[in-house]
Order: C-alpha cells, then sequence, then structure tokens
C-alpha cells in the first residue's frame, strides 16, 4: 500500500510522515512537496522515501504524483482568496480520481460541517468536494494548535499582557505531534473510510491558558480583557496588517461564542494513549 503526504516539508506533514515510519516501510511512503530540490525532500530521499513534486494550483503535477498511490493525506492550505482555495481542493480531488486513489485523508477543522466558527466554511466547502468525489474519506478535524500561541507567549514574557477578546470562550487546545502521530494511525490502518474525527484537547479558557503558561515559565504574565472593538484598536495600534486585524477579531469573537470548545474527541482512541496536555506540550515547547 503506498501513502502519499502533500505538505510533506510542513509542519504538520512532516509529523505525519515522521510517524508513518514507524508504521510502514518508507518505501511504501511517499513524500509530496512543492520543491523537490529541497534540503526536506533530500532528506527524504536519504531516507528511502520517494519524493514527489505537488502543486495543489497545478493539477497535472498531482495527477502524475498520485499515480499508484493508495491513500493521500491533504493538508489544509492557509489561502485568504477563497476562491483559489477551493480550486486547489477540485484539483487535489479531480486528480485523485484519475489516479485512481482508494482514500483521501484531509486536514480539516473542528465541527467543519456544523460550525458558524468564521474558519470553519472553507474546510466545509472543502470537506464537500471530497465527499461528492464519492472517493472513501477520513476528515481529521484539528483544533486550535498550542504551537500557534508561541509568537504571543514569547511576546508576553518580555513584558507584553496576555490580550484578549475572547472572554470566558474555551479552546480545545491541542499538541501538533499529537495530531501528527493521530494521522499516521489513520493513514497505516484500517476501518476508517468515510468517518469524521474530532482531534482536540483541553477545553481551557484564556486565563486557564496563561496560568498554565505561567506555571511552566515561572512568570507572572497578566490577562488583559477587552472588547472587540477595543481589540481591533490595539492591534492597529501594535502595526498589524489591517486584514488581520479582522481576522483575529473575528476568530477571538468566535472562542467567545463557543467554536472552538470540544464537546468531545477522538483523539485519544486514535492515539491509543492519553493525548499531551496542553501543560506538558508546553514544558516541550518553551524548554
Amino acid at each position: 500500500m503506498k501513502i502519499l503526504v502533500t505538505g510533506a516539508a510542513g509542519k504538520l506533514g512532516s509529523n505525519i510522515v515522521e510517524n508513518l515510519v514507524k508504521k510502514v516501510n518508507a518505501s511504501d511512503i511517499i513524500a509530496g512537496v512543492r520543491e523537490p530540490q529541497s534540503e526536506k525532500a533530500k532528506a527524504y530521499e536519504a531516507q528511502g522515501i520517494e519524493v514527489r513534486l505537488t502543486d495543489f494550483e497545478k493539477k497535472e503535477t498531482l495527477v502524475e504524483a498520485f499515480k499508484g498511490v493508495d491513500r493521500v493525506f491533504i493538508v489544509s492550505t492557509v489561502v485568504p482568496v477563497m476562491e483559489i482555495v477551493i480550486q486547489q481542493q477540485k484539483n487535489t480531488v479531480e486528480a485523485a480520481k484519475e489516479a485512481g486513489v482508494s482514500q483521501l485523508v484531509y486536514s480539516s477543522g473542528p465541527r467543519a460541517d456544523v460550525s458558524d466558527f468564521v474558519l470553519a466554511a472553507p474546510h466545509r466547502e472543502r470537506e464537500n468536494i471530497i465527499k461528492e468525489s464519492g472517493i472513501p474519506y477520513v476528515f481529521v478535524r484539528n483544533n486550535w494548535y498550542v504551537e500557534n500561541e508561541l509568537d504571543t507567549i514569547q511576546q508576553c514574557l518580555n513584558g507584553a499582557p496576555w490580550v484578549t477578546s475572547a472572554g470566558e470562550g474555551k479552546v480545545a487546545w491541542v499538541y501538533r505531534p499529537d495530531l501528527g502521530e493521530a494521522t499516521a494511525n489513520v493513514l497505516s490502518g484500517d476501518g476508517h473510510d468515510n468517518k469524521a474525527y474530532e482531534l482536540a484537547g483541553e477545553n481551557l479558557t484564556q486565563q486557564q491558558f496563561v496560568d498554565a503558561v505561567n506555571g511552566v515559565t515561572g512568570k507572572e504574565i497578566p490577562l488583559l480583557t477587552v472588547d472587540s472593538e477595543a481589540h481591533a484598536k490595539m492591534l492597529k495600534e501594535a502595526g498589524v496588517p489591517e486584514e488581520f486585524v479582522s481576522l483575529l477579531v473575528m476568530i477571538q469573537k468566535g472562542i467567545r461564542e463557543g467554536g472552538l470548545e470540544a464537546p468531545h474527541s477522538d483523539l485519544e482512541m486514535l492515539l491509543g494513549r492519553k493525548p499531551t496536555s496542553v501543560k506538558e506540550a508546553l514544558q516541550i515547547l518553551l524548554k
């Protein structure tokens, strides 16, 4: 069985490949990358992992890359233009159909099929494109990475307060390597066709997350709670580009309304162990 991982040079993709190597022969893994001559690609080849060009905007590269492949992991891309995102997904799915791929595994977002969270709609559209293809699928719906907060944590360790307009809304923060391991388990296992898995960690408020950071670092980072208008003003004054200001504030609003709180999680089931806690993740990331 051949497994191709798109975005294999990225952080999530490379973690999936790293875990797949522990489960299947390296010769059964294909790393899909945008730059086959990169150092990362060469490192894969040194491990006996085949490297193929996969450019979501060039369908012909995908058709060629997917030849002889049984399962494909589709990494979700971050593109500000929705039309480009949708075309990328159509290119990938159409190429998979032409190549006869037997399963598509897509890294989606929390409760993408029903959520009103600002980032859910693109995932919902991409899930629907996969469903309509008729190819057996698995959606691994990844919640918010602990790693997403590292820049903010560093700013706070340098003296800034933790500013939030998320109120008492909770986030099911999850450690990215856990997601890579769980996804590798899906790609290398059986019995997952046409299932959607919610991959989430502990549900914590902003204050609880900051408390965890303080506990790990020994610092006393203060939490500054503001409303959306004040938050937007502060972000602008900090030099954040206008297009990102509105997105960040909308994300905080979504958190406030429960968009990243997880009623349940399939992560422990897919890992076969307890997921890494936020505190444990921070201890690893901040050491």
